[in-house]
């Protein structure tokens, strides 16, 4: 009965070890797939401005923002599984719920000359900064078991 409760606790700690394996890989992926956006709406942004273009709001914009929600929606759920079971110590839930609400702005603001500058920019590198510091952390962090 031991042995058999003793192999039940390893199966699970090895489903759980892969598990996390794999949302780690993912979150790192989409993590970085973020950071890339970060700077693409920077390039749009800049781009828009030179060419004092008007964006087709259901053709470019929209479908554009739908593709990117979805995309965080998916980053969302595996950085806050990640959060929760790996506790890393410099990232927290507020970030997470800072750099979505950003990045659905930022995203939508690229398309517009319009926007105010300055304020687009620091709301980028913001985001990008709490992107890189969850990469950080997930690196630091690795397959370690949370306490």
């Amino acid at each position: 009965m031991y042995v058999r409760l003793q192999l039940v606790i390893y199966a699970v700690i090895c489903y759980t070890i892969t598990r996390m394996r794999g949302i780690r890989m993912s979150l790192l992926r989409l993590s970085e797939q973020l950071i890339k956006e970060c700077d693409e709406s920077i390039l749009r942004f800049q781009l828009y401005r030179e060419q004092d273009k008007e964006p087709d709001f259901f053709k470019e914009v929209k479908p554009h923002a739908y593709q990117l929600d979805e995309i965080l929606l998916e980053w969302e759920k595996l950085v806050r599984t990640w959060i929760q079971v790996k506790r890393p110590k410099y990232v927290h839930p507020s970030q997470v719920d800072s750099l979505l609400e950003s990045m659905k702005q930022f995203i939508v603001q690229s398309y517009y000359k319009g926007t105010s500058k300055m304020r687009f920019l620091k709301s980028i590198h913001s985001s990008k900064y709490t992107l890189e510091t969850i990469i950080q952390a997930i690196k630091e962090v690795g397959d370690e078991h949370a306490d």
